[in-house]
């Protein structure tokens, strides 16, 4: 099976985001304060800045960034 570029996209991302922290696909983010809000808009500028996606500030919503996992299920609803 070929591994999703997305997936593994957002996976690169999170770790340039918060280095030497160990994150997991279902790791809660933003509930385990793994990621906050200065770190969103950095994950934010990575994303879009590698992937074909613009990122909405209405779109900034806990659920869509809360693991590896819900950022690919947002990225894939924005055609990524």
């Amino acid at each position: 099976m070929v591994e999703d570029s997305v997936l593994k996209a957002v996976r690169a991302a999170v770790q340039e985001v918060v280095p030497g922290v160990e994150v997991s696909d279902d790791t809660p983010l933003i509930a385990r304060r793994i990621v906050d809000s200065l770190s969103l808009l950095s994950l934010v500028s990575l994303l879009e800045e590698r992937l074909p996606v613009t990122i909405r500030d209405s779109e900034l919503l806990p659920a869509n960034f809360e693991t590896v996992v819900a950022i690919r299920a947002f990225l894939k609803s924005k055609g990524c």
